[in-house]
């Protein structure tokens, strides 16, 4: 018996194909997929090639999966269900199902899927269970409410940074930091942002923008502490919304999924925990969310793998990684 897992985000996809076994076949990363960035038919293309490379390196056939089950960002809405569907079928699976990338990450995180995620990578989505009842918050825009994601808060350092130039708000050592990094002044990039050639270098200088902040953070910057500040203001929100809801058990497993988390320098996360206190136990997972698929597609198989098997993909997924 073989399962798949597919985590088809906006930066890139992750293909994972597991045995029954725990053995991992093949563990294929890709193009982002997500209709919303690439189209629908693009989607459709990147998802069939990466299908077609994972079975080409196991040695298998469509007919060979037991079971796909497949983390979709963009996953969010009726409407947007219904392309997820019609994208899902152009790939001729025989046994396969889909829920929003959180719903995977959450999974992934918590193993026993009881607990919080709060994801910030490309963009951001929340998910919790307290194993009786799965509820979700946010994964939209910043136009709908967000206030993570690592273009929402890069976005807030590059802000700080003209605003520091021009004398609208407070000096911040990031204006310096920042473009001695790029070699130039800061408005001089600011046409990647409507340029559609200019994209992929805009993602380079959100990474650097990052790294700005946490740079200056950690020379006690004002500004830099104060955009933080409003990071873990915003997590503390989050939990506390899924807390008016949900009955978790002690201590609350708090997972810290995408790559803003990932790549976070330590300050941050003991600014978290010193809000939150020991109630609750932070997690940065350091295998990819797409395990979460895995089990899913497990899950649905009606099979329930036991801890050797969990154990044993997980660290032949940190091993590749």
């Amino acid at each position: 018996m073989y399962f798949l897992g597919v985590d088809v985000g906006g930066t890139k996809t992750d293909f994972l194909l597991v045995n029954a076994y725990g053995d991992v076949l093949c563990f294929l990363k890709t193009k982002g997929a997500n209709y919303q960035g690439v189209g629908v038919q693009k989607s459709i293309e990147i998802l069939k090639d990466g299908l077609n490379k994972v079975l080409e390196k196991s040695n298998l056939s469509k007919d060979d999966i037991t079971y796909t089950f497949f983390g979709f960002a963009g996953a969010d809405n009726e409407y947007e269900i219904r392309i997820v569907k019609d994208i899902l079928k152009e790939l001729r699976l025989k046994n396969y199902d889909f829920d929003n990338d959180g719903r995977v990450a959450l999974r992934s995180g918590t193993l026993d899927d009881i607990g919080i995620l709060i994801s910030c990578g490309t963009g951001g989505i929340n998910y919790a269970s307290d194993g009786k009842k799965i509820a979700r918050i946010g994964g939209y825009s910043g136009f709908f409410g967000e206030r993570l994601g690592s273009y929402l808060i890069a976005g807030k350092v590059a802000s700080a940074i003209v605003r520091a130039k021009d004398g609208r708000d407070e000096r911040t050592i990031m204006v310096d930091i920042f473009e001695k990094k790029i070699k130039e002044p800061i408005e001089n990039i600011m046409h990647h942002e409507y340029e559609e050639s200019g994209a992929q270098k805009l993602q380079e200088y959100v990474v650097e923008l990052i790294k700005t902040l946490f740079e200056a953070a950690k020379q006690f910057d004002y500004v830099a502490l104060k955009i933080l500040g409003e990071i873990v203001q915003e997590i503390v929100k989050i939990v506390n919304a899924f807390k008016s809801n949900l009955n978790f058990p002690k201590p609350v497993k708090l997972v810290l999924e995408g790559s803003f988390f990932k790549n976070s320098d330590p300050i941050l996360l003991k600014m978290v925990q010193s809000v939150l206190g020991d109630e609750y136990q932070l997690i940065i997972p350091k295998h990819p969310p797409v395990f979460g698929s895995v089990l899913l597609a497990f899950e649905k198989a009606g099979i329930k793998p036991n801890q050797m098997v969990l154990e044993k993909i997980v660290k032949q997924l940190e091993a590749i990684r």
